[in-house]
């Protein structure tokens, strides 16, 4: 076939990373017009993982498009619902989210030969049998519109979310078995298939490098990929305006196009939508379509063994830190403010995301360095909110998680890896790491850090400090309004805010009025 598919380059989602603005579900069809029209997008992502998203949203946002603009949906706008997962959320949400997308092509056929939706989003993927079981549920579901109201439509095609380090590491893989498999199960081999790589899931289960790093390993193995069989392949990547979860703002813009080379579209979450300066959403979209996909980076064979191994160094000096800061984290997170209609994160509506299995991630590794790796990993899931508020909570107590950890891996990546391999990661594999740390470094307070930190978790991280310090010479200079802001946050401030207290409903106001301005200084809640 032709590779010449165009994929869409900027997908608006409900992402709940705005400090600045809440949005209720019943507003979010009027978001989906207002992403296409005033920001420019071509596709948006209707959210159903974790969110109380109404049955009827994808008929809602198809309709509005059909009856309020002259873009038609399928062709000028994609609509691409993002399902929950059968396995960690609920089978019969699943289910319904695919009804409704039925119901979307089936009212839109009135108005329309174009198919509205042609793809939905499959999130936290980490096997084939997931990926075919999904798109089988799909199938059955086209199946039993056909039955039930005599309408065929194409049946829209699954798009896998990767989002955790070690499934990262076997984005390919997992690609080229999904498409064969796919032969096998269905009987033909799609034209065209979607990847979606996530950045703050990883991020927060193995910190920003090991990250980083992991999405560029996917990146490149799915490039490779594209070249190697007939089905054109595309990736969406995930990504936030902070650091941690991916840095894709107007100001950082260059370092990320070059960094994330062969990305095929990008998504364009709240924060930088309603949080940052007017008109930064609108200018980035345009610099996106005009200049995705770009040509991507291909490692060797050695490369990518070095790469690994450094994500195993990273992610193992990050990890054992994570275990001692997830109590302050949890009890921070509580009293961010909620900027979307989330379920629960536990019972039958929701989930709470455990720790991903890194036995085929260890085995990738030097021997010494997996086993370091896999002696980090905490004995039992930690429970942790979602990665907005998990990034918001560490920022809030002037510790921005990009610091964790990767001053004490760098240097023990030298050590083991030569400095070679460190001039590689600074030069090569990252070059954008030194940007990173400095904007986080406007966001570093290790004195109002240190209320919250046993002894010996300060120590390891004043260590990082100093050595990155040393390395990138970087000035720690709050903000002043932000360093107010953040000197305010006590525990014992937080414990007063906490049920069981007298003050209970106003420190609780106090704090989360205070979270919040600190989360619009820095234009992002997480």
């Amino acid at each position: 076939m032709s590779k010449k598919t165009v994929f869409p380059k900027v997908m608006c989602t409900q992402h709940p990373d705005s400090a600045s603005k809440y949005i209720a579900t019943q507003e979010e069809p009027g978001e989906a017009i207002e992403a296409a029209q005033i920001f420019g997008c071509d596709e948006y992502m209707p959210d159903y993982e974790g969110k109380a998203t109404p049955y009827h949203q994808n008929v809602q946002i198809v309709s509005k498009f059909i009856e309020e603009t002259d873009l038609t949906p399928g062709k000028d706008i994609f609509i691409t619902p993002r399902a929950p997962s059968a396995v960690q959320e609920n089978r019969f949400r699943q289910l319904m989210v695919m009804m409704s997308i039925a119901e979307a092509n089936y009212n839109a056929l009135e108005y329309s030969d174009v198919q509205a939706i042609s793809e939905f989003v499959h999130p936290m993927t980490d096997s084939v049998r997931e990926i075919i079981g999904a798109q089988q549920h799909m199938v059955d579901v086209s199946e039993l519109a056909k039955k039930e109201f005599g309408f065929s439509m194409e049946v829209p095609r699954i798009i896998p979310l990767i989002e955790d380090a070690p499934a990262l590491l076997n984005a390919k893989e997992l690609a080229e078995n999904t498409i064969l498999s796919w032969k096998e199960h269905f009987g033909t081999v799609p034209e065209k298939f979607r990847v979606f790589l996530g950045k703050s899931d990883s991020a927060l289960s193995f910190g920003h490098i090991a990250s980083t790093l992991s999405c560029k390993y996917a990146i490149n193995g799915i490039c490779e990929l594209n070249s190697e069989i007939d089905t054109q392949t595309g990736i969406i990547f995930g990504a936030g305006t902070l650091p941690f979860r991916g840095h894709l703002d107007l100001k950082n813009a260059e370092n990320f196009f070059r960094e994330y080379r062969g990305v095929g579209t990008i998504t364009l979450q709240s924060a930088l939508r309603y949080s940052h300066k007017k008109g930064d959403a609108e200018s980035l979209v345009k610099l996106a379509k005009a200049r995705l996909p770009e040509t991507p980076e291909l490692f060797a064979v050695e490369e990518k063994e070095e790469i690994i191994n450094l994500i195993g160094i990273f992610g193992a000096s990050y990890s054992r830190i994570l275990r001692q800061l997830a109590p302050v984290i949890n009890r921070i997170a509580d009293l961010l403010p909620q900027q979307r209609d989330r379920l629960m994160h536990k019972g039958t509506g929701g989930y709470s995301r455990s720790a991903p299995d890194i036995s085929g991630m260890v085995k990738l590794c030097r021997t010494d360095i997996g086993k370091e790796l896999e002696a980090s990993m905490p004995a039992e899931d930690l429970q942790l909110p979602r990665a907005i508020k998990f990034t918001g909570a560490l920022y809030s107590i002037g510790l921005p998680p990009e610091f964790i950890g990767t001053g004490r891996a760098l240097e023990e990546a030298r050590e083991k890896l030569g400095e070679a391999a460190c001039e590689n990661l600074l030069t090569k594999y990252f070059p954008s790491l030194a940007g990173d740390l400095k904007f986080a470094s406007g966001y570093l307070d290790l004195n109002v850090a240190s209320r919250f930190l046993s002894r010996e978790c300060l120590k390891e991280v004043r260590k990082d400090i100093d050595i990155l310090h040393e390395v990138f010479d970087l000035e720690i200079s709050p903000e002043p309004s932000y360093r107010i802001l953040v000197e305010m946050m006590q525990p014992d401030l937080l414990q007063a805010g906490s049920k069981g207290n007298c003050m209970d409903e106003e420190v609780s106001q106090l704090v989360c009025s205070t979270l919040t301005k600190m989360g619009k200084i820095r234009k992002a809640l997480g």
